[in-house]
């Protein structure tokens, strides 16, 4: 009697993500219009968008394809962006002299949260804001030692790293969703593809025939794809939320 064939169950795996600091919880909250403030997208949303974007190019969409690359593309600008300004930071902190033993700043209550993501885009866009959670800690740490004034330490928080994360966050809003069509529709220009056509407008014809995706998009699957859940979060103190968001950052629908 042959032997049964061994089994594996899939890989579980459970994420939690620590962030320090004030801006880097609220970008990863957003902000509703609830509030009677701007709005501000957060992580989160961007996340739950990436993961809509994620199934519909599993479903061969080619306009979410599309979609995936911009992300990409926005995601690499983004790290570049925080990359830069880190590097600005570790040279303004270099100016400690070296009897001077200063430990990097911790929160005595940080914001711990499990994370869910739409994908591999999602999980560098958790870990571009853990940098720039890292980030306003030093930039924090500096200001309190006396190497950076109050409005240096705005505009980096703010005007750089927050602007980079925020516009990241922005990226994905008006992904429409599902564009009704996949490229056995376009293959045969039936009445979905020259709906969508029309509803989307043209695309790369590299994209529309598949030969161009991105890096990390999903296999393309004929069934649908589970949803993303999300997990709400806490607080923290150490700018207004007001001085976060520019008036004139990114546009509101």
């Amino acid at each position: 009697m042959a032997s049964a064939e061994p089994r594996v169950g899939q890989l579980r795996s459970r994420i939690e993500m620590t962030l320090h600091t004030y801006p880097a919880v609220l970008a990863w909250h957003g902000r509703g219009v609830e509030s009677g403030k701007p709005q501000v997208v957060g992580l989160k949303q961007f996340l739950f968008l990436t993961g809509r974007i994620q199934q519909a190019a599993a479903k061969d969409d080619p306009y979410a394809d599309s979609w995936l690359l911009t992300l990409e593309s926005k995601v690499h600008e983004t790290r570049q962006s925080l990359q830069q300004l880190k590097q600005r930071v570790s040279t303004v902190l270099d100016a400690i002299p070296e009897g001077l033993d200063v430990s990097r700043n911790v929160s005595q209550q940080p914001f711990v949260t499990p994370v869910f993501t739409g994908g591999q885009m999602g999980w560098q866009a958790v870990m571009l804001l853990m940098e720039y959670d890292g980030i306003v800690r030093d930039v924090l740490l500096a200001h309190h030692i006396g190497l950076l004034g109050n409005k240096q330490r705005a505009s980096m928080i703010r005007d750089q790293g927050g602007h980079a994360i925020r516009s990241l966050c922005y990226a994905p809003v008006k992904f429409p969703g599902f564009s009704g069509a996949g490229r056995d529709d376009f293959a045969a220009n039936n009445a979905k593809a020259r709906a969508a056509m029309e509803k989307f407008g043209e695309l790369p014809q590299d994209i529309l025939e598949g030969t161009r995706r991105s890096e990390f998009a999903p296999s393309i699957r004929r069934e649908g794809s589970a949803a993303t859940p999300d997990t709400p979060g806490l607080e923290g103190a150490d700018l207004d939320d007001d001085q976060l968001v520019l008036q004139n950052d990114e546009p509101k629908d």
